[in-house]
C-alpha cells in the first residue's frame, strides 16, 4: 500500500505539471493573440497620429493614453491567464504631482508591462533600431517616445535634452538604467542618462523596486518555460530623490539610487552615506524641498554638444 506521503507527492507533481500546462497555453494564446490582433491596434494608432500631426502635444497626450491602456490590458490578460500576476499597490497616489523621472530595476521583461500600465501618461527611451524602423517611427515620436543614444557623444547630448524637453512639458520619464536585464546575483552598472535629465530639469527622480517571484521573462527563464507557481510580480515605491539634495550631481545621485536598488533587491548592507539618506521615507522625500543654485553639471548643454559622462553613461531603452 503507497504512504499518505507518496501520494501527496504524486498530486503536487500532477498539480504543478496541470499549472505548468496551463500557463504555457495562456503564453501561447497570448503569443496568437498578439500576432493577430496586433496589427490592428496600430491602425487607430496611425489614424490618431494622423489626426493630430500638427498639434504634437495633443497627440503625444492621446497616443500615450492609448498605451498605457494597452499595458493595463495586457496586465489583465496575464492575470486571466494565470501566465502572471502584476501588482504595483499604492505606487500612482504615492508619485509626485507633475514630472518626475522613473528609474527601476529590470529583472524581467515584464517590468515595461508594469511600470507602464502604473504611470499613466509618461514617455520612456526606445532604442535607436527600434525607434528607427520605417513603420512605427512616425507612431512612436507622435507618441512623444524618445530616440535612445547611439555610441557617439553627441547622440547622448540629444537623449538628454530631448529629455529635459520632455519632462519640462510635464510628462513623466522612466527608463531601466541598467543598460539590460539584470544578472541572477547582480545589478548591472547603472548608465547616468536618467540622472542627469532629472538634474538638469530638477525635478524629482522616484525610485521604483521590482521583484518577480518565481522569476519569469528573466535571463534564465524564457517565454516558453512559465515556472510554477504562477510568477508574481510587484513594484514598490522606495525613494523620491531631490537633485538638490545630491548637489545637482547625476553621478552622486546614480551611485545612490544603485546602491539603495542593490540593497533592496540583493539585502546587501548600505555605505554609511546611503544608509542615511535611505532613512528618509517617501513621502518625506516628497516634501518641497528648499530651492538650491544648481551647480554647473545642472547647466543645460549646448545643442549638440557632448555630454561629459564618464563610465556607463547610456541608459537603457525602456522599449526593446
Amino acid at each position: 500500500m503507497a504512504s499518505p506521503s507518496l501520494g501527496k507527492t504524486i498530486g503536487a507533481s500532477i498539480a504543478n505539471g496541470m499549472g505548468r500546462a496551463l500557463r504555457t497555453g495562456g503564453v501561447a494564446l497570448s503569443v496568437l493573440g498578439y500576432v493577430v490582433i496586433g496589427p490592428m491596434g496600430y491602425l487607430p494608432f496611425a489614424f490618431f497620429c494622423w489626426r493630430w500631426r500638427n498639434q504634437p502635444e495633443k497627440s503625444a497626450y492621446r497616443l500615450q493614453t492609448c498605451i498605457q491602456q494597452g499595458f493595463r490590458f495586457t496586465v489583465r490578460w496575464l492575470r486571466f491567464w494565470r501566465v502572471a500576476d502584476c501588482r504595483s499597490d499604492g505606487v500612482l497616489a504615492a508619485l509626485p504631482e507633475g514630472a518626475c523621472v522613473v528609474v527601476c530595476n529590470h529583472p524581467t521583461q515584464l517590468d515595461v508591462i508594469a511600470v507602464g500600465a502604473c504611470l499613466g501618461r509618461s514617455s520612456t527611451i526606445v532604442k535607436p533600431s527600434v525607434f528607427n524602423r520605417r513603420l512605427v517611427k512616425p507612431l512612436l515620436r507622435g507618441a512623444g517616445l524618445l530616440e535612445g543614444p547611439g555610441r557617439d557623444p553627441i547622440s547622448i547630448g540629444r537623449v538628454i535634452e530631448n529629455g529635459v524637453r520632455c519632462v519640462q512639458s510635464g510628462m513623466k520619464l522612466y527608463v531601466f538604467p541598467e543598460g539590460t536585464r539584470s544578472q541572477p546575483d547582480r545589478l548591472q552598472t547603472f548608465g547616468r542618462v536618467a540622472f542627469e535629465i532629472a538634474c538638469r530639469a530638477d525635478v524629482p527622480l522616484v525610485v521604483l523596486g521590482a521583484r518577480c517571484e518565481p522569476v519569469y521573462l528573466s535571463r534564465e527563464a524564457p517565454l516558453f518555460q512559465p515556472p510554477h507557481p504562477m510568477p508574481r510580480h510587484h513594484l514598490e515605491l522606495l525613494a523620491i530623490e531631490r537633485p538638490a539634495d545630491s548637489g545637482h550631481d547625476s553621478r552622486k545621485l546614480c551611485t545612490k539610487v544603485q546602491q539603495r536598488l542593490r540593497s533592496w533587491y540583493f539585502g546587501e548592507a548600505q555605505d554609511t552615506a546611503t544608509s542615511t539618506s535611505a532613512a528618509t521615507t517617501p513621502a518625506q522625500s516628497a516634501a518641497p524641498a528648499q530651492s538650491a543654485a544648481p551647480t554647473q553639471s545642472a547647466a543645460p548643454a549646448p545643442r549638440g554638444a557632448p555630454v561629459p559622462l564618464s563610465g556607463q553613461a547610456v541608459s537603457e531603452p525602456a522599449v526593446e
